[in-house]
């Protein structure tokens, strides 16, 4: 008998053991994609300014975006809510399941190259400082 129930803990322990699969929710188009529907606002860029953006994305078992939280210079506020009520998303599965989720990523508005960047998920969106008022 006691062999009997040394065998199932040890079963069971391996059972609980075993680790799920998550997959993270994600826009169904590239990161470059959604990227690209981001622009850079004319007025900010005429100012010069710049900013790294904090992003949560709130994104329900169907793949719908439920809430978009901004943390970062307003005046890039709805042109990265604007980009990520655009595409369809993916939500996260566990185990083949959907379910609600959030993800946090970077956005970083830029007029020039910043080298070395931490290593995250960051998307980049750049403009010329200059943009149409530059003389050729």
């Amino acid at each position: 008998m006691k062999l009997f129930f040394a065998a199932f803990f040890c079963c069971s322990a391996l059972t609980v053991a075993q680790s799920s699969t998550v997959v993270e929710a994600h826009p169904a188009v590239s990161w470059d994609s959604l990227r690209s529907l981001m622009a850079y606002p004319e007025i900010a860029r005429r100012a010069g300014v710049e900013d790294i953006a904090r992003v949560k994305v709130d994104v329900d078992a169907n793949g719908n975006v439920t809430n978009v939280e901004f943390a970062g210079y307003g005046i890039f506020s709805e042109s990265v809510k604007s980009a990520i009520y655009k595409v369809r998303w993916i939500p996260e599965t566990q185990n083949g399941t959907a379910k609600t989720s959030q993800i946090v990523f970077d956005v970083q508005f830029q007029l020039k190259d910043i080298k070395n960047f931490p290593k995250r998920r960051v998307l980049t969106v750049e403009a010329d400082a200059l943009g149409p008022l530059r003389n050729h």
